[in-house]
């Protein structure tokens, strides 16, 4: 016995050691080699972390892993892989409830604010931002709440609110200039005068631009001074000094090729072609436009995708080439609606990790509860062994006395627990409304796009219909209006009917969601026969070649046999859209086996399989491994209320290292 003793003190000693906590020190060496990495790509940066996290699970404390996993989501902000770092800025936010330190949620709130100012969501990031200013006020540190101002004001800058963002400015450079800080003035002073452009004071943004950019190239700051002069170039432009501005794009463009900031590179691009049109080139500006163009797609930049479009039909227009024009506003429109919809996922998979974050952490509090409801037990306990034991040691009289009290506890006791239950009930309900609230609006989300388009067709259409019947009126319709009206009339009509089916079909697998869903009437069934006798049909309403075999003992079920059609065609449906992703084609197996009171499917595909990251939310609303893509994230979850609610069964998830495997267990007679 003393041996093993020694044995097991000797292993616990032993792991103590090999998962020692890292120092700071160590922990630095670890995100020095990180950046270094990040320095030459973004996304192996992003693979190196997930390695360190891996590697170095047990040494990194909550705090550290934090720090990496913020890491992390920059470098996805960086690579506009914007739904990805919102979903890890979610799990460093339930990670945050460990780690008593008011800069880990400063973090969470400022990159969240830059991640949805990538894409333009500049309301949902002013109210990040304001929180992370709120948070730096309470860390009594001036550095926080000056970066922040600047973060706030930036963001006033693209609400076209340059009062409010030039005061925010002018605190952030009066501090810097106080602390000294060449790299932080130069920031300042180009932004303020960005806000006086915005005002239309010219002469003003001249002045603090030129200053900035001395103040750039005296400390060497080359990338920065890049931005310095863009802005000088848009401020030569607005004064009508077209060479200068030249010079200063030309200048900017050239900096950033040399800074490896190639996507950065775009926007003076862009002005120099404006400049071009504004000075009525004859050059063929077509070429230049086109490359601005793909080194947009190439980098995902949106919103200068749209305005290298606008320039083109600008161009088109001016040399009067209708035709090109009419198609280069096609491709502006598109390019505008694809950044519309890209917004719309973004926002999609933020209230989706905001619903997660809300049910887990209703999770906490429940257990929370639990815990204490359980220490109050323990607690009373051992106050009746207290009583016991002085009542053994008492005399006989006081006994009474004693008991009495014993009573009069546990009553107080009952009480506690009975108001316990009742807070716990309501805090319950209120959690539901709570998800039921994000839910709604992660729907209303997703329908504003396809409606808002119908509305705005439906709109122009209005206008052109009156506008014709004017010209009629007055007798002034030419063959030409008349067809023209006609093209445009048949273009918004099919976009009213494209986004009305949309909007539709959103709606049908929204009301799938439902958890009681509509189920048809109970019947008796052979399993085995009925899905044999629809796998055919099944099959041919895929896209993609795939042979389904089902197989088993034939057992009968007294149930929903529409429903069960309904589960396992969703579970080809997600196979063939995730599982067979990289495939030409798949292969499927049902096997049915009759187990007493229950019978199981066990539903298995040869394609990639679920990732355990992805098997933790797979049967989540609105979660899905290719946000992005055109998925809702809908599919396992109606198959899980479909199998739970209406058919009264179970389904589990076994993980495997090949291919996707479903276990569903359903009761042979219905309740």
């Amino acid at each position: 016995m003393l041996i093993r003793c020694v044995i097991w003190v000797g292993l616990l000693v032993s792991n103590a050691v090999l998962a020692a906590s890292f120092t700071e020190a160590e922990f630095e060496q670890i995100r020095a080699e990180i950046r270094t990495t990040s320095a030459q790509s973004p996304l192996v940066a992003i693979k190196v972390t997930d390695e360190m996290l891996t590697r170095h699970d047990k040494q990194l404390s909550t705090r550290q892993k934090i720090r990496l996993l913020y890491g992390k989501a920059w470098f996805q902000i960086q690579t506009d892989n914007i739904e990805e770092a919102i979903v890890t800025l979610s799990q460093c936010k339930k990670m945050s409830a460990e780690v008593s330190d008011p800069t880990i949620l400063f973090s969470y709130y400022s990159l969240t604010a830059g991640a949805l100012t990538r894409m333009s969501m500049y309301e949902r990031a002013l109210e990040n931002y304001l929180e992370s200013y709120r948070l730096a006020g309470l860390m009594d540190t001036e550095l926080y709440l000056r970066q922040t101002e600047n973060n706030i004001g930036n963001v006033y800058l693209k609400l076209g609110r340059f009062t409010d963002a030039r005061v925010y400015f002018e605190r952030f450079y009066e501090d810097a200039r106080d602390r000294e800080l060449p790299q932080q003035m130069g920031v300042g002073l180009n932004n303020l005068g960005e806000a006086y452009f915005g005002l239309g004071e010219f002469d003003k943004a001249l002045e603090l631009h030129t200053k900035s950019l001395a103040l750039r190239e005296e400390h060497n700051l080359t990338y920065h001074s890049s931005w310095s002069h863009h802005n000088l170039g848009k401020t030569y432009l607005a004064l009508d000094k077209p060479e200068l501005a030249k010079q200063h794009l030309i200048a900017a463009v050239e900096l950033r090729k040399q800074s490896n900031a190639e996507a950065d590179s775009i926007g003076p691009q862009i002005e120099l072609v404006r400049l071009k049109i504004a000075q009525g080139a004859k050059e063929d500006l077509v070429p230049l436009l086109n490359d601005v163009i793909a080194l947009s797609d190439k980098y995902e930049r949106f919103q200068e995708k749209v305005d290298a479009y606008q320039l083109l039909v600008d161009y088109y227009q001016q040399i009067q080439d209708w035709k090109n024009a009419l198609q280069a506003a096609d491709l502006y429109m598109q390019s505008k609606f694809d950044f519309l919809q890209r917004q719309a996922e973004t926002g999609v998979a933020f209230y989706a990790a905001q619903m997660n974050l809300a049910m887990k952490e209703r999770d906490i509090a429940k257990l929370t509860q639990e815990n204490a409801v359980y220490q109050l037990h323990t607690q009373a306990a051992k106050d009746q062994l207290v009583l016991v034991l002085i009542a053994a040691i008492i005399i006989v009289v006081l006994i009474l006395y004693f008991m009495r009290r014993i009573k009069a506890k546990n009553q107080a006791l009952t009480e506690t627990l009975q108001n316990l239950k009742a807070t716990q009930k309501q805090l319950l309900e209120s959690e539901k409304m709570s998800a039921m609230t994000t839910l709604v609006s992660g729907m209303a989300h997703q329908l504003n796009t396809p409606l808002g388009l119908v509305v705005t067709s439906a709109s122009c259409l209005e206008d052109k219909l009156k506008e014709i019947s004017s010209l009629l009126s007055d007798q002034k319709l030419s063959a030409g209006q008349l067809k023209a009206f006609l093209e445009e009339a048949s273009e918004m009509l099919t976009l009213t009917a494209n986004n009305s089916s949309r909007a539709a079909e959103l709606i049908a697998r929204f009301k799938m969601v439902a958890a009681t869903l509509d189920a048809s009437e109970a019947v008796h069934f052979d399993v085995l026969e009925y899905l044999k006798q629809r796998a055919e049909l099944i099959v041919q309403s895929l896209d993609k070649p795939t042979e389904l075999d089902v197989f088993g003992e034939s057992v009968q079920l007294y149930s929903h046999p529409e429903t069960l059609l309904k589960v396992v065609s969703q579970l080809v449906n997600n196979s063939c859209s995730h599982g067979f992703i990289n495939q030409a084609s798949g292969n499927i197996s049902i096997e049915i086996i009759d187990e007493g009171e229950v019978i199981k499917l066990v539903y298995q595909d040869n394609g990639v399989g679920i990732s355990e990251t992805d098997q933790q939310q797979m049967f989540d609303p609105f979660y899905t491994s290719q946000l992005g893509q055109g998925k809702l994230g809908l599919g396992l979850n109606i198959v899980y209320n479909s199998v739970v609610q209406v058919l009264k069964g179970e389904i589990s998830y076994v993980h495997q290292s090949g291919g996707a495997k479903f276990v569903i267990l359903i009761p042979k007679a219905h309740a």
